[in-house]
């Protein structure tokens, strides 16, 4: 009877929650509605802006009620939704509203990526040779001893250690000139390395000594590589893995996130400010291009950060139309491509006007160039499939779906910039993750 009444209390709660959380979605979207009309945005636009932002909130009830868990394939999905909604308020003179065909993309793309992430698929595990504990300990120190000695190469091909030079040379630019082709991807993998050597620490296979000394030298050499994705990926796979093994006070988690925001946002306000007489809102506003007063230092970001982005899709997809190019899986393999020397030798070529990448044309562009409409359905039905995939698995608590369902959770939310599906680093991870993790029993198991 207690633990009825107790099950009941914690359904109550947990509906209130659910009720709250959507309620501010919606009080959150009529708010916006009328400010963008009372600043003389075309009523067009507001009326897409209001369309999308309903889809995105009744996908983001969909998602509460079929997964019932906070992350999960379309939750996280959600924020590009409702990032792709803000887009259809143009805001900027950089902004161009979207062709039919750029419209069928971007529906298409959500649409199936939506319906495959929903449908629960029969999955068979991907079976690879597996290693015994001894061999996993040796391959771990393999992909670390590699990568330590791609380091000591590129140093001295820089002829410096970057972090002792961060505060009197341009790294970034310098070193990415420099960097040794193909090994440096095993420097990148290390991305996923502190969460890796933290399972095997839980596991047993390292000490807490041995885990201690290759997190500092993991941590050490990537600090020496200023990629943000690489440090995103970093963070996600070791959250994922420590809220497997930890029980994660995530209501505190958010709260630190508020306060880590604000002091951060307070700092680079300030920071700004003392060096500068222009207004922080107004200069943002000149960097995205936008001549409304009205629009706030918040909303330039956004505009600059990802509205544009959809704009770049729109060029993009104009610009494969009228020259009729398909690169015919040379954007969705260009791993492949990479690992073979293949475009090196010219074999094959992206014309720089379709270079997705560089202009940061969101992850829906590459499917279309490639091959058309039909490789918009395919592909995102493919990156819905294995989004709720291993997610399934990692509600199974397969150990190794923890780092594939961080992946696909990076990829989404890289998704409003670059298509990291098709990446090597991306499909190193997956690889490599396969080979260590493939096989291990945990006790949740």
């Amino acid at each position: 009877m207690l633990l009825d009444s107790l099950n009941k209390k914690k359904t109550t709660r947990d509906l209130g929650k659910n009720i709250f959380s959507i309620m501010l979605i919606i009080f959150i979207g009529f708010i916006l509605v009328i400010r963008y009309n009372s600043i003389n945005v075309n009523t067009e636009q507001v009326a897409l802006f209001g369309i999308y932002y309903c889809f995105a909130t009744i996908v983001f009830i969909i998602s509460k009620l079929l997964f019932k868990n906070v992350i999960n394939p379309l939750s996280i999905y959600t924020v590009f939704l409702f990032l792709l909604s803000f887009s259809f308020i143009v805001l900027s003179i950089e902004q161009s509203p979207y062709s039919i065909k750029t419209f069928l993309i971007i529906n298409f793309s959500v649409f199936f990526y939506i319906l495959f992430s929903i449908i629960d698929f029969p999955t068979t595990p991907v079976k690879l040779p597996q290693f015994d504990n001894e061999l996993k300990r040796i391959f771990i120190y393999a992909i670390i001893l590699v990568a330590f000695l791609t380091f000591i190469s590129e140093c001295s091909m820089f002829g410096y250690i970057p972090i002792l030079n961060i505060s009197t040379l341009d790294i970034y630019n310098d070193t990415n000139s420099k960097l040794i082709p193909f090994l440096h991807y095993f420097i990148t993998l290390l991305g996923f390395m502190p969460a890796w050597l933290y399972i095997y620490l839980k596991q047993e296979l390292i000490t807490k000594k041995e885990f201690k000394y290759l997190l500092l030298l993991t941590i050490f050499i990537l600090l020496n590589y200023l990629s943000k994705q690489v440090y995103l990926m970093m963070m996600m796979s070791f959250f994922m893995t420590y809220s497997y093994y930890n029980k994660v006070n995530f209501k505190l988690i958010f709260k630190w996130i508020i306060v880590f925001v604000l002091v951060l946002g307070g700092a680079i306000f300030l920071r700004f400010n003392s060096n500068t007489e222009i207004p922080f809102a107004e200069y943002f506003r000149a960097v995205a291009g936008i001549e409304n007063e009205d629009v706030s230092a918040t909303e330039a970001l956004v505009v600059e950060y990802s509205s544009k982005r959809f704009t770049v899709l729109n060029e993009v997809v104009e610009t494969k139309d009228k020259t009729e190019f398909y690169g015919f899986g040379t954007y969705t393999l260009r791993p492949i491509l990479s690992l073979l020397f293949i475009e090196k030798i010219g074999l094959v070529h992206r014309p720089p006007e379709l270079d997705s990448e560089k202009k940061v044309a969101t992850f829906m562009a590459d499917p279309y160039i490639d091959f058309g409409l039909i490789g918009v359905v395919i592909l995102n039905s493919f990156y819905g499939y294995i989004a709720r995939r291993y997610y399934k698995q990692y509600r199974q608590n397969k150990i190794e779906a923890v780092i594939k369902f961080a992946i696909i959770i990076f990829c989404i939310v890289m998704g409003m910039f670059v298509n990291f599906y098709n990446t090597m680093f991306i499909w190193m991870g997956l690889l490599f993750n396969k080979f260590l993790l493939g096989g291990i029993k945990t006790y949740k198991e």
